[in-house]
């Protein structure tokens, strides 16, 4: 039988900790209870052997939107429909496919079997349930309202996945493109001209100008390709560790929102997250002040967490939210006005779910504006490159072809 580490607490406040070994948890639960004991936590132990298997295995499986979308409808199904927080976890753990999430909500169960509240059993998960699910959770458990706290996650999750998605498609396209040239113009460079080199210059023609410069390339690369690698891996991990630099993160942040055509792309993704976020958080009754805190952690982008940050630091004053979104000029003036407004009518959450529909439409009409346009680009890009190794290629043969004649 398996073995149980459990925690509790006496009449007197003791803390007391042990080891049972019970059929399962429920066991271990009434033993202690039948002794007059209050349970902090029960942890099922797993043999080494079977635990390594597990953590082994668990490495190759993530947790999926997808696979969180459909937990959260089906719990919010269930106690809808009447069955208690524990029974619908118990259930949901003989349904999940995914063998991490199961574990992770088995592990839940038995911390609220335990005496945790939901909420808090959640905490412990800090990679699998964000600091955004877990307080509206709380929320919704001090406001009675678990069920439609748990659809607006849902449908939270399900538009945040619909807008990466659409960002996703937009990036992937030109990236493949480039990776694609790349390797062709490589191998085109250091493959194929070599093999043409001696020929060129046996033949006594003096040599264009384009295939001059190829062929300095070519031999710089096949000479110290290590050093072009080792090069690339040191800015790299140079841009890595700056990037986890307070200072490095706000400045490439920044830059991220000035360039061209993209800068403008991320901004209006980073509006969109801000004002779902906070919209979100406000109707499922999180406090203000603790709400743009999460928004802060996530909004995506330093430069504007920086302007949350600011309008934080107004809350706490007694000010209002619009006056710091206007002043930091990263927001749009139409975003700061409609916030003013929802302020001034107490209908701030669906004022911040207008912007965030609004943002959203944006993206998804820039995503095709500009799938539209780099496909040509891409093209003639790509052709102008091996236009050039062509020529450069071909030029020399035409001079050949001249002296012969």
């Amino acid at each position: 039988m398996p073995l149980f580490t459990y925690k509790v607490r006496d009449k007197d406040g003791r803390v007391t900790s042990g080891v049972l070994e019970a059929a399962n948890k429920r066991t271990v639960v009434e033993k202690l209870r039948a002794q007059n004991y209050f349970i902090a936590s029960i942890e099922e132990e797993a043999p080494t052997g079977e635990l390594l298997a597990l953590d082994i295995g668990e490495l190759f499986i993530t947790i999926k939107t997808k696979d969180m979308v459909i937990f959260t409808n089906q719990l919010a199904t269930m106690i809808g429909s009447g069955l208690t927080l524990t029974s619908s976890l118990n259930v949901l753990t003989q349904q999940i496919e995914n063998k991490k999430l199961k574990r992770v909500i088995e592990k839940v169960r038995d911390n609220v079997e335990g005496g945790n509240s939901f909420s808090g059993a959640l905490e412990k998960h800090p990679r699998v349930f964000s600091s955004l699910f877990v307080n509206m959770i709380h929320a919704g458990e001090i406001g009675g309202a678990l069920e439609e706290i748990l659809r607006r996650l849902a449908t939270f999750a399900e538009q945040a996945e619909d807008l990466k998605a659409s960002v996703k498609t937009a990036m992937t396209y030109p990236v493949l493109i480039l990776v694609v040239a790349v390797g062709v113009i490589t191998f085109l460079v250091t493959g194929i001209l070599p093999k043409f080199e001696n020929i060129f210059l046996g033949s006594g023609v003096p040599l264009p100008m384009p295939t001059v410069i190829l062929l300095t390339i070519s031999r710089f690369i096949r000479a110290k390709w290590y050093m072009i690698l080792l090069v690339v891996a040191a800015i790299v991990i140079g841009g890595y560790l700056y990037n986890r630099t307070k200072e490095g993160r706000f400045n490439l942040d920044a830059i991220k929102l000035k360039i061209p055509i993209f800068g403008s792309l991320i901004r209006k993704v980073c509006i969109a997250r801000f004002a779902r976020t906070l919209g979100t958080l406000i109707a499922s009754g999180v406090p203000i002040l603790q709400s743009l805190r999460i928004v802060q952690a996530t909004v995506g982008n330093s430069v504007i967490a920086s302007v949350v940050d600011n309008v934080c630091e107004s809350v706490n004053r007694g000010e209002n939210i619009a006056g710091p979104l206007q002043e930091g000029k990263v927001f749009p003036v139409m975003v700061g006005q409609m916030v003013a407004v929802g302020e001034e009518a107490g209908t701030l959450d669906e004022v911040l779910n207008k912007i965030a529909d609004f943002y959203d439409k944006e993206v998804a009409f820039a995503v095709r504006s500009l799938s539209s346009i780099i496909e040509p680009v891409m093209i003639f890009f790509v052709g102008g490159l091996v236009g050039l190794v062509a020529l450069a290629l071909f030029l020399p043969m035409f001079n050949m072809i001249q002296v012969i004649k």
